[in-house]
């Protein structure tokens, strides 16, 4: 593979990267939208449960984070090709069966048609975002992170850029229609380019195929269980214990009750993340944990969007648009050039936090005319720094090999190589051998360089905290509709953002971890030289 062809096929992978990402985030979302909306038309806590409306959401949601976790740690699956058939997967099941209304709450008994197509969906978006992770796995360590920035940048600013795909079709609300089908059609055009160019850039002699992996698949399977099963004892309670056996409810039974539905989520999504959060770590120690952390508090914040949706101003639309991708390219650049120098996944979610509250209704009535542009460029900013720091950290970083294994010294905190050096030809696209790391023959079995050869490994640990992204998503939907629709001072509207900041710290915490533990392997590196030369 020459230059000619690895150039032009790492930009059409950054191109299709930011279409899936922008994809995933309107398309693959849905599904925690679907369990928010479905839950607050149960009328919680007084309402009645029907099963089939809330229980289809979570069951999509569990399924589509265990086929993208599934898809991405499979090495002999082409990335690019899968990613293609996820997204027409998606736009026969979703734009022709349901006309693209991948969001809707179905108000009467559920068909079969209806349940189908709902799992189908899920489906799609599992195999296009796996298919990406799959694909952005592939590449060689220092040629990820223009692809990793760029779907982070789709991610992020998908509101924007379903919006601006709305405003070009109609600026009326018949646009949306007409919109999923032009995304669609300029996402599955990016992504069969990005597969053409990459089967054309492919080198003569590829390394096998690693061993198959089912930890992450099983990892991320028992979280999607953990929520699932959560939301129902959370909906059992609250149906069981909202009326007295003689049908009253009196003033502490209507708080339990009211309390049970509002915050129990919360220890649900906990839960399952701490699943998640343990075998990141076993996996791929710090960096990886990080990213599990990074993506279970990403997730309400994506799924609560830029709040860009209808605004009907091109100006606004745009300006955060661009607000977000230039936070993304700061961000990644970070994450290239001084990893070590602050954590600047808690600093963007942070950011992210502070403006929850203010999207909610009381607060949005005292901002007339830039009520959501005070929300969404504090947000793009936030997120876009977050993830696209996050991302690029996890995706060209190699501290997510196993814990035990051995690693280059470190750089500025972060062990490893130094990513910003070049691949060496001659050992596959997926060595990474700089100048100042020598090529290493007594590395453990599947290393190059010091660097993990099996992508599957890396796309595993890639996909665990996009899973983690959409279980929080699915799991603290209803507590984060709720919050926005009730008055900041009765202390719902902040539980989210409390908790993104609850996770802001245990990133802080883990950067400091970080860096002490590789001042300690620099310490002893150094003492062991020291006793070789005497």
């Amino acid at each position: 593979m020459d230059g000619r062809t690895r150039t032009p096929a790492l930009v059409a992978a950054a191109i299709a990267a930011f279409a899936v990402g922008a994809y995933f985030g309107t398309r693959g979302l849905a599904v925690a939208r679907q369990a928010g909306f479905a839950d607050l038309a149960q009328g919680f806590p007084t309402g009645s449960l029907r099963a089939g409306v809330t229980l289809l959401p979570l069951a999509a949601g569990g399924l589509l984070a265990v086929v993208l976790v599934a898809v991405a740690v499979v090495d002999r699956l082409p990335g690019w090709p899968v990613a293609l058939t996820g997204l027409a997967l998606d736009y026969l099941a979703g734009g022709v069966a349901l006309g693209g209304g991948a969001g809707i709450v179905p108000q009467q008994p559920l068909t079969a048609g209806q349940v189908s197509t709902v799992l189908a969906m899920a489906v799609g978006a599992g195999l296009a975002l796996g298919g990406a992770l799959s694909a952005l796995a592939r590449l060689g360590p220092p040629r990820r992170w223009p692809v990793a920035a760029a779907l982070a940048a789709g991610l992020v600013v998908h509101p924007g850029v379903a919006d601006v795909f709305r405003l070009a079709v109609s600026d009326d609300y018949q646009g949306v229609e007409r919109a999923w089908p032009a995304q669609a059609g300029v996402s599955v055009l990016a992504v069969a380019v990005a597969a053409v160019l990459a089967h054309l850039a492919r080198p003569a002699g590829r390394a096998p195929a690693g061993p198959p992996r089912i930890g992450p698949v099983v990892v991320t399977a028992l979280a999607a269980v953990l929520t699932l099963v959560g939301l129902v004892v959370r909906w059992w309670v609250v149906d069981v214990f909202r009326l007295s056996p003689d049908g009253l409810a009196g003033p502490r039974r209507a708080r339990f009750v009211e309390s049970v539905a509002y915050f129990s989520p919360v220890a649900v999504a906990v839960l399952a993340g701490l699943v998640l959060l343990g075998y990141a770590y076993r996996t791929g120690r710090v960096v990886a944990a990080r990213w599990v952390v990074l993506g279970f508090a990403a997730g309400p914040l994506l799924f609560l969007g830029l709040r860009l949706v209808f605004t009907g101003q091109r100006s606004q639309a745009y300006l955060v648009v661009l607000a977000g991708v230039a936070a993304v390219l700061a961000g990644a650049a970070m994450a290239r050039l001084r990893p070590g120098l602050l954590p600047w996944d808690a600093v963007g979610l942070l950011l992210a936090a502070l403006a929850v509250p203010l999207a909610a209704p009381a607060v949005q009535a005292e901002l007339p005319g830039t009520a959501n542009l005070v929300v969404s460029l504090p947000s793009a900013v936030g997120l876009g720094l977050a993830l696209g720091f996050g991302l690029v950290l996890v995706a060209a970083g190699p501290d997510t090999a196993p814990a035990g294994r051995d690693v280059p010294p470190a750089r500025d905190g972060v062990a490893g190589p130094d990513l910003a050096s070049g691949p060496d030809p001659a050992a596959g696209p997926d060595a990474a051998c700089g100048p100042d790391v020598p090529a290493r023959t007594d590395t453990p079995a599947g290393r190059v360089g010091g660097v993990d050869a099996e992508p599957g490994r890396a796309a595993g640990v890639l996909a665990l905290g996009v899973a983690a992204a959409t279980l929080s998503a699915l799991a603290l939907a209803p507590t984060l509709l709720v919050g926005l629709s009730t008055a900041p001072a009765q202390g719902v509207a902040v539980t989210v953002p409390v908790l993104v900041a609850a996770c802001a710290v245990v990133l802080v915490l883990l950067f400091g971890f970080g860096r002490a533990v590789d001042r300690i392997r620099r310490d002893l590196r150094a003492e062991a030289a020291a006793g070789s030369r005497t």
